[in-house]
């Protein structure tokens, strides 16, 4: 096999060792923030054909902008920003009747309550149309309900098992303003001969109400209240099932050993822990981690939009602190929070290790350092 000769590779290691310092002079000249806003920024390989340079850029694109007293360069989205909705410091109004405001492609909009609408299309009244109980707009802006049809909890008309009394459903059989009848109230009567005083004349045992049952207007126990031992016109109602261990929520459901019976639930199910009250599960709860009262520590009322963007945690008893998406905690101090915005901070674009050359000011838009082609739009400000 025939060799190349010493002489033949002199001058491909020679024009290797050029390539070299050209790349290594390069890459010194760009991390210089004196010269740094005239060099490329990087060079990506096109393959067969020829490599596409780039260059820093300040011109923030849309529809980013830098506002005045928002933290950063090109950190304000025009297009969602409420105080900064389609242009810097057009903030869109905090509350409106039966609704919010939301910045929707650069324009406030009403963003409507449930069973509410906008339909008269202005922004000055809100939503102020009630569309579960317009029979104009009944469920929806312009739906109509036929002449003396009422509109209720947004549909047409009384579903099966409800008629109409004025402008409600209702079901007879169980309203005690309906009772039977539309406009029958139930109430104690008035003759004490009446067959429905069934403990005798005007005899209400402990813990009774008059209560609609079946059409009718009947003597029962109050609510939370049960005649657990049979003698309703003995002792009445005797039993409160809210708190009753041995009648908990019903007669003979009793609580195991150890549990508590609160609002008729027997507390605490295997697996949680009564803390002051509330069943909870020490594995998971960041207000209760490893045991009752032990709270992990960190902002808990960060959102997405500011600094400490996370929320602490408790992972098999043990507290930590979990970021949103899109945010670092960039200086390991958990005090903070996630302080780091990855997709605007110039010191951590995209990543904790990764900054923008601070020099030319160049901003950190996506998770990305701005970068343009150096061929378009002219020299670098």
């Amino acid at each position: 096999m025939n060799l190349p000769s010493l002489s033949r590779l002199a001058p491909l290691a020679a024009f290797g060792v050029l390539s070299l310092s050209l790349h290594s002079a390069c890459a010194r000249s760009v991390s210089s923030e004196a010269d740094a806003d005239s060099l490329p920024v990087f060079a990506t390989d096109a393959g067969d054909g020829p490599s596409q340079i780039y260059c820093i850029s300040t011109d923030c694109p849309a529809p980013y902008a830098t506002c005045p007293g928002e933290r950063g360069i090109c950190t304000t989205n025009l297009s969602n920003d409420v105080d900064h909705c389609g242009t810097c410091d057009e903030r869109c109004p905090t509350k409106a009747t039966n609704g919010s405001f939301v910045c929707n492609a650069g324009q406030c909009r009403v963003v409507c309550d449930a069973l509410t609408a906008d339909c008269n299309h202005s922004a000055s009244d809100g939503c102020e149309t009630p569309t579960d109980s317009d029979p104009a707009n009944c469920g929806a802006c312009g739906n109509a309900c036929k002449e003396g049809v009422s509109c209720w909890r947004g549909a047409c008309g009384c579903p099966n098992g409800y008629v109409q009394c004025a402008a409600e459903c209702v079901k007879l059989d169980s309203d005690n303003l309906n009772c039977g009848a539309c406009g029958n109230v139930c109430k104690a009567p008035a003759d004490p001969a009446d067959p429905a005083w069934k403990c005798g004349p005007a005899v209400s045992p402990a813990h009774t109400k008059w209560q609609c049952m079946t059409a009718s207007c009947d003597l029962t126990c109050a609510p939370g209240f049960a005649d657990c031992n049979n003698d309703f016109c003995g002792d009445g109602c005797e039993k409160l099932l809210g708190n009753d261990p041995d009648n908990c929520g019903a007669c003979g459901h009793k609580c195991e050993l150890g549990q508590s019976c609160d609002s008729g639930t027997c507390l605490c199910p295997a697996g949680t822990t009564n803390c002051n009250g509330n069943c909870v599960d020490v594995n998971v709860d960041a207000r209760n981690c490893g045991g009752c009262g032990i709270t992990c520590p960190g902002p808990a009322n960060a959102s997405p939009r500011h600094p400490g963007g996370g929320s602490p945690a408790c992972v098999a008893g043990e507290c930590s602190y979990v970021c949103y998406p899109g945010f670092a905690d960039c200086d390991g101090n958990v005090e903070n929070g996630c302080e780091a915005n990855l997709s605007t901070d110039p010191l951590h674009c995209g990543s904790c290790t990764t900054p923008c050359p601070l020099g030319p000011g160049q901003p950190c838009v996506t998770g990305k350092c701005l970068t343009r082609d150096c061929d378009a739009g002219g020299p670098v400000k």
